[in-house]
């Protein structure tokens, strides 16, 4: 909460610089690259764009035609992010017939690779379902407005595009915690996604009433155990502290009617935060170290040498996007290099 403060508070001085960053035109024939990478082309009216930049906190939608991978449709488009709407280079919630996306301006994470790669490690060391992401160029009537990151957000259509059939799906709240303790209540602590139209917790709250009395058996019927523990090993090693107690995502699969969690919005990792507890994690951890008769040190280490080991993915990301980065007007003065060290850094620790 201070660091977010912190970020908000920050960024409230700096956002007068908005209106006065200078773009790249980009002439009206189609390109699908720009710079090297996909290019996103957005086009709206003149007057929506400028309310789109200037009421940063309104969500509403503005009709736009947005033309990606040679496919061009109709769609609208509004401002999304929490704090971070107060920030310089604004992200974007697009709605297309298609589905919805998003497209993150990455301005906590000069690195721009932080979410792109951790998803990577999550996805090969867990076997974690993850969001689907791309770095795109991406440009709003012809100016290019900078290099973003691509990604699906977590709903309905993300488990139809993968075929997954889910019960339920549930997203954390900021400072929330799977526990009844202390005042703490499911529908206050956690949205429901899906269905969105049902507010029936059941399943939820059986899984919190089994975690607060520390029924192991009951809580192996109703969660993935090594998803949960995994997801508490790489969190640690990558210093995802997020996504503990903010964003996490947790699904119930009819397949088996157990708990796994997806993580979500990864820009703030690589923090050095070595153990997390939020009412699941800690209980998870215990059952699954239990249960292989392992020490937690062990998974720590075993997992710092995996992610340490796909350090060459770093010089892969930094490659694909350096031409779009040196170019964006919101990272003039900024040095890609640096910020990348920076993650091997803390890898290597």
């Amino acid at each position: 909460m201070k660091l977010e403060m912190k970020i908000f508070k920050y960024a409230l001085y700096i956002t007068v610089i908005f209106f006065n960053i200078s773009c790249t035109e980009i002439d009206n024939e189609t390109h699908s690259e720009v710079f090297g990478l996909p290019h996103v082309a957005i086009e709206m009216r003149e007057s929506d764009f400028a309310d789109l930049k200037k009421n940063a906190l309104l969500n509403e939608y503005a009709a736009i035609t947005i033309e990606r991978g040679g496919i061009k449709e109709s769609g609208k488009i509004r401002r999304r992010g929490n704090s971070s709407r107060a920030l310089p280079k604004p992200s974007f919630h697009i709605k297309t017939d298609g589905g919805d996306w998003h497209y993150v301006a990455s301005n906590i994470d000069k690195s721009y690779c932080k979410e792109v790669f951790a998803n990577i490690a999550f996805e090969k060391f867990g076997g974690f379902l993850v969001q689907k992401t791309e770095f795109v160029a991406l440009s709003i009537n012809n100016i290019y407005q900078g290099l973003y990151i691509s990604r699906e957000p977590i709903d309905e259509k993300f488990f139809q595009r993968r075929s997954i059939g889910i019960n339920s799906l549930y997203r954390i709240r900021y400072g929330g915690m799977f526990t009844f303790k202390d005042g703490h209540n499911s529908a206050v602590d956690f949205e429901k996604l899906v269905p969105q139209s049902s507010v029936n917790y059941d399943d939820l709250n059986t899984l919190i009433s089994a975690l607060d009395k520390n029924d192991s058996e009951k809580i192996k019927n109703i969660l993935n155990i090594e998803n949960a523990a995994k997801y508490s090993f790489i969190s640690s090693v990558i210093g995802n502290f997020d996504g503990i107690t903010n964003n996490i995502h947790i699904y119930n699969a009819k397949k088996d009617n157990k708990f796994r969690i997806i993580p979500y919005d990864l820009d703030l990792t690589f923090w050095t935060i070595n153990k997390f507890e939020n009412g699941l994690l800690e209980r998870a951890e215990d059952i699954y170290l239990s249960e292989y008769g392992l020490k937690r040190e062990q998974c720590i280490d075993s997992t710092s040498r995996y992610i340490g080991s796909l350090v060459g993915v770093l010089d892969s990301l930094k490659n694909k996007i350096s031409q779009a980065y040196e170019n964006d007007p919101y990272l003039q003065g900024e040095n890609l290099d640096w910020h990348i060290s920076q993650i091997k850094r803390r890898i290597s620790r």
